[in-house]
């Protein structure tokens, strides 16, 4: 293969490509964006990307410039000589390159909630995949609020197996605060933990933010609390809202961000029991630095931390 004139074009193309998707990535990190694209631990995979992407686009424009145009024969590499075949190999990595530059970064809201469907109260996958361990949970609450009072926080929050026990013990942690703060770092697992044992949590203070979506059937004094939670990236994101009751919910349009200070109570949607919220303050905010929320591997470890740090 003799390294001619239009071979030395698609060494630079492919350098220039190559270039651009790594100071890119360098741009979505450094501008705090990376979040919407890709879960935190993902993320670090991710990162380790841009400095071989570098060296690989220095290497062809080092070959590129240096290289031989003596006939170098039998260890040559096909180059794609057809415009449709060229548009087709470059534009695997132009296209996408092109979007991420030209479309801004938004997250997601209501108009995904409205193609995926809400899920309301238990939001976590692996938590939605131990149903029948928390339908055991919640059949055996105690539900008169006196004998709850003289029961120990071991009694009153009992873990049914294995895969309920983190739960059961942050819910400890929950019920002795006087207002449940829904940290973003465990809200799903806060939210599951209060979901498990929701009677058990009748009445407590809690305080929690995410935006405004309103279904079609839903009662004017009603919204749902929503956030996206993110398990690798946006495509395998979850809905999932909290009921919230006020008065005045009509006044807050769909994908406004919101802080709720509320009260724990149930509700019933579809014939099924979940988790609402009578609200006693709405705030307006503005959406977070990052909006998604992710399962957290120690839900408990990350709350103590919080505590401490409070």
């Amino acid at each position: 293969m003799t390294l001619t004139a239009s071979i030395r074009c698609h060494y630079l193309l492919r350098a220039l490509l190559l270039a651009s998707l790594s100071f890119y990535l360098i741009h979505l990190n450094e501008t705090d964006l990376l979040h919407y694209y890709l879960a935190p631990h993902m993320q670090k995979l991710l990162l380790l990307c841009p400095v071989p992407l570098l060296f690989i686009s220095f290497g062809l424009v080092w070959h590129c410039i240096t290289g031989s145009s003596e006939q170098i024969c039998d260890c040559e590499h096909p180059l794609p000589e057809s415009f449709f075949k060229n548009i087709s190999v470059y534009g695997l990595v132009a296209v996408p390159l092109l979007f991420g530059l030209l479309v801004p970064s938004q997250a997601l809201g209501s108009d995904m909630i409205t193609k995926k469907g809400m899920v309301y109260s238990v939001p976590a996958p692996e938590i939605r995949r131990k149903s029948d361990a928390m339908d055991a949970a919640g059949d055996s609450q105690i539900t008169d609020s006196a004998t709850q009072k003289n029961l120990s926080l071991d009694e009153l929050f009992i873990a049914r197996d294995k895969y309920t026990v983190e739960f059961a013990e942050l819910a400890k942690r929950l019920y002795t605060q006087s207002v449940i703060e829904v940290d973003s770092s465990i809200f799903s697992e806060t939210i599951g933990a209060i979901d498990m044992y929701r009677q058990a949590f009748q009445g407590k203070h809690i305080t929690l933010q995410g935006f405004v979506y309103r279904e079609g059937d839903m009662k004017d004094n009603a919204f749902a609390l929503s956030r996206f939670l993110m398990m690798c990236c946006p495509a395998d994101a979850v809905p999932f809202g909290v009921l919230i009751q006020d008065d005045n919910a009509l006044t807050f349009t769909n994908d406004t961000w919101v802080e709720i200070d509320g009260v724990v109570r149930s509700a019933t949607i579809n014939g099924e029991e979940v988790l609402q919220i009578e609200a006693t303050q709405i705030t307006i905010i503005e959406q977070p630095v990052s909006p998604y929320i992710f399962t957290n591997p120690d839900s408990v470890a990350e709350f103590d931390k919080l505590q401490s740090n409070s």
